[in-house]
């Protein structure tokens, strides 16, 4: 029996006349879906097409090996489609939909269903409008949760990416339409479609600065991007900027919604980074245009839900990187989904091989870059979006190659290079290297002005990842320390440092040719010294440690002797730098610098740096009592007061 009552209540049938509804409601169906049924099944092929008329759905997106799958939506609204992605090649379904409770849906075949949009055009069109307009909330709800798992990120963060020189001399000048034939967006349209939009279409430039579109905002223009660039903001209630993407790509369309029949809500602004030039058409005309010749605009609609796809699976995928921690998970799953859209020589399949091994990511790195500026099709799009969701991750690709390069320069100095030179050449190479990670400082006011001061941190583990080829591992806190004090001081100071185990003569070599201070352990030496022996070796080094105190020489060191993760920094504090200070006989500014997150993976984390005010051992202790009584009392309570300093540095970052 036709349904023709049923799809009377759907968003488009007020478009349709008597006839058309007839028709449509001839090849449908109603299906009921009980509490948990699956409707559509990831990669399933799309036999089906769904309408929501009562009920509610939930859309899982199964992620390599997590059972369950990533939920990345849901909606309970009559006219909601499901099973869209089925109108795209590969007719594929791209993500599981669960009914949530006793749900109805009005079905149509797949295949039935498109070959009547191809006989009657008018249909398709409203049809596929109608569908486009009730699937943009997929798109917000997906930059919804991108936003809650990410820290604001401004134009900045995508530096590096080749662009189209504004304006640049394309040689002799193109027709409209022959721009049109170079878009990919335009590739399904034929010549005569082309035409009339060529008619229709004009080449506009806009200013660095000018907004395309605001929050809020319909859009009355339809731009496809001819040269320049263009940032896709997200703005938060509280006037956080997100930018998601910088559109750049020669043929890309930039602005879309004006082009949809039904108006498209708008949460995005678009601002001109570089002058630009576009090819626009104004909503109005391509409305009369679909009027006239509506195989055109079901055409249109076809591509339109083609971009909305592609927005998704983009945005969808720095939501799976945030979700699982995993990038390699993201880009599999990425090409998984891709099917049979790619060819099995694709170079694309090597990516996520080569981004497992650091010592093969930056030919990842320059093989993404390559294909995304020649690959064919799916090829090409997909190396689009991992040049996207691999950012981070190429940043601490970036980061760790400059410790490369700094240890390096260390190791293969001159054995005549002053120390106190060589130390300033690795703070140089070190700032370098971390202008790559994301850190907040606060405090910096607390540095004293002249020099000659102890910095005590809490020291932090070194995550395994940044083991360099020959198994020796950089200490990031204390190098960020000796960096910063060269960018005041213009002297990044001298660090005392654990003298090595035999095996770790890398590590101590490393060291003596930085001319650090070496402090004895337990583990340093084999040999068994006597107690007159120990106090000969400390009463030397404290010697040493107050003439460099005395010459203005800022010392840098850790009162736990030994590392922490953040969430357990710092263990209790051993008395050396409190000693080194009385030993001393200046009473030295003593500046307390708190660290958050050093020892974490610098492309997950955000980096905490508080520095709080100086403080002289004598404001401290009654140095009318015993001094080592007096400083086991300050110790003990310090210990723990420090770990405040430390929940500092991890509400820096986290706020």
């Amino acid at each position: 029996m036709p349904l023709t009552t049923t799809l009377i209540e759907l968003p488009f049938a007020d478009r349709l006349n008597e006839s058309e509804l007839k028709i449509l409601s001839e090849n449908a169906e109603l299906v009921t879906f009980e509490d948990e049924e699956t409707i559509t099944l990831q990669f399933a092929s799309a036999e089906k097409f769904y309408i929501l008329y009562s009920g509610k759905v939930e859309y899982h997106l199964n992620v390599g090996d997590q059972r369950g799958g990533l939920t990345v939506g849901e909606n309970n609204e009559r006219g909601t489609p499901i099973g869209w992605s089925g109108f795209r090649e590969p007719y594929r379904f791209a993500t599981t939909a669960i009914a949530k409770g006793r749900t109805e849906v009005v079905a149509w075949d797949n295949k039935l269903l498109r070959a009547l949009f191809d006989s009657n055009p008018q249909i398709g069109m409203h049809f596929l409008s109608s569908t486009l307009l009730y699937s943009t909330h997929l798109l917000r709800d997906a930059r919804n949760s991108w936003i809650q798992g990410s820290i604001p990120m401004t134009v900045d963060s995508f530096e590096g990416s080749t662009t189209y020189t504004s304006f640049q001399d394309k040689g002799p000048s193109e027709s409209n339409l022959e721009f049109f034939r170079q878009s990919n967006f335009f590739n399904p349209f034929s010549d005569w479609h082309l035409m009339k939009l060529a008619e229709i279409s004009d080449t506009k430039y806009y200013k660095q600065g000018e907004k395309l579109l605001s929050k809020g905002e319909a859009s009355h223009k339809f731009m496809v991007l001819k040269s320049g660039k263009v940032a896709l903001n997200y703005i938060k209630e509280n006037g956080e900027v997100y930018t998601s993407d910088i559109l750049q790509e020669r043929g890309q369309v930039i602005l879309w919604s004006a082009a949809s029949f039904d108006a498209i809500p708008n949460f995005m602004e678009l601002v001109v980074l570089e002058p630009v030039e576009v090819l626009e058409i104004q909503r109005i005309d391509l409305l009369v245009l679909y009027g006239e010749f509506p195989n055109l605009g079901m055409v249109f609609m076809y591509r339109l839900l083609w971009l909305l796809g592609s927005a998704l699976k983009a945005i969808r995928a720095q939501v799976i990187t945030q979700t699982y921690d995993r990038e390699l998970l993201t880009i599999q799953t990425m090409i998984d989904q891709a099917g049979a859209l790619l060819s099995v020589t694709s170079d694309i399949h090597k990516i996520p091989s080569l981004l497992a091994e650091k010592l093969t990511q930056g030919i990842a790195f320059d093989l993404l870059d390559q294909l995304s500026k020649t690959g064919v099709g799916q090829e090409k799009s997909l190396a689009n979006l991992f040049v996207k969701v691999t950012g981070p991750l190429r940043k601490e690709y970036l980061f760790l190659e400059g410790l490369k390069k700094m240890t390096n320069h260390v190791i293969k100095a001159p054995k005549n290079t002053p120390s106190a030179q060589l130390r300033n050449e690795c703070s140089e190479l070190f700032e370098k290297a971390i202008a790559y990670l994301d850190i907040s400082i606060d405090g910096v006011e607390n540095i004293p002005k002249e020099s000659g001061n102890i910095f005590i941190y809490n020291h932090l583990l070194n995550h395994p990842y940044y083991t360099l080829p020959n198994n020796f591992q950089i200490t990031l806190d204390s190098h960020f320390i000796s960096m910063l004090l060269y960018k005041y001081y213009k002297d990044s100071g001298l660090r005392v440092v654990r003298i090595g185990k035999g095996p770790e003569y890398g590590h101590q070599d490393y060291y003596n040719k930085l001319g650090h201070m070496g402090v004895r352990t337990a583990d340093s030496d084999p040999a068994k010294l006597s107690a007159e022996e120990k106090r000969k070796n400390r009463m030397l080094f404290f010697d040493e440690a107050s003439d460099k105190l005395k010459q203005g020489i800022n010392l840098i060191l850790s009162p736990e002797g030994t590392s922490r993760e953040t969430h357990q920094s710092p263990v209790d504090f051993k008395p050396g730098a409190f000693m080194i200070a009385n030993h001393s006989g200046i009473d030295p500014l003593i500046v307390p610098v708190a660290l958050s997150f050093f020892d974490k993976r610098m492309s997950k984390a955000k980096l905490g740096v508080v520095i709080k005010p100086a403080f002289r051992l004598s404001e401290v202790i009654d140095t009318t009592k015993p001094f080592k009584e007096e400083l086991r009392g300050f110790l003990e309570s310090y210990s723990k007061k420090y770990r405040s300093y430390v929940e500092e540095a991890i509400q820096l970052v986290e706020n």
